[in-house]
C-alpha cells in the first residue's frame, strides 16, 4: 500500500506502537537509542529513519529531529519551529531549562521565550516544575533510561 517492503512496514508499525506507549512518559520525543532498545529486534538507525520516512504518506506526525547531538523520534503531529528546537537543545545537557535561560543564554526577549514555551507546553513536550524558582521546564524525552 505504501510502496515499501514488508520489513519497513512492520518496523514502522512497531515504531508507532513503542512511541505511543512511551508518549505519556516522554511527551512525544524518544531518543533513537531508547527506541532501538524498546523495539525488541536488532535494527540500524538507518532502518528506523527509513521506516519513519515511509510513514509520511499517512500524515502520522512522526519525524526524526536533532536535539544537540542526539537523534530523536518526534511522535506529535507538529513541525518544530526553530525557537522550539532551540529550547530543546538548551535542555539537551541537563534535561531542563528555564525561561530565564532562554533569555540569558539565547539572547531572546521574554515574550519570544514565552511564546515558544507555550507551544512546547501545549504539545506536552515539557513538564513544568513549579517547586523551584525560576520555574523549570523538563523535557522527559531527554531523560536517560526512559
Amino acid at each position: 500500500m505504501l510502496g515499501i517492503g514488508d520489513f519497513y512496514y512492520e518496523l514502522g508499525v512497531k515504531i508507532v506502537e513503542v512511541c505511543l506507549k512511551l508518549r505519556e512518559q516522554t511527551g512525544g520525543l524518544v531518543d533513537l537509542k531508547t527506541l532501538k532498545s524498546r523495539l525488541g529486534q536488532k535494527v540500524e538507525d538507518e532502518d528506523i529513519i527509513r521506516a519513519i520516512d515511509s510513514l509520511k504518506p499517512l500524515g502520522s506526525g512522526f519525524a526524526i529531529i536533532k536535539v544537540g547531538n542526539r537523534k530523536m523520534v518526534q511522535s506529535v503531529p507538529r513541525e518544530m519551529s526553530s525557537d522550539t528546537s532551540a529550547l530543546l537543545e538548551l535542555a539537551d545537557a541537563s534535561g531542563h531549562f528555564s525561561a530565564d535561560d532562554a533569555v540569558n543564554k539565547l539572547g531572546w526577549a521574554p515574550e519570544r521565550a514565552k511564546n515558544a514555551l507555550k507551544l512546547l507546553i501545549k504539545e506536552g513536550l515539557v513538564w513544568i516544575d513549579d517547586q523551584v524558582k525560576p520555574r523549570e521546564y523538563w523535557v522527559p524525552g531527554l531523560f536517560a533510561g526512559i
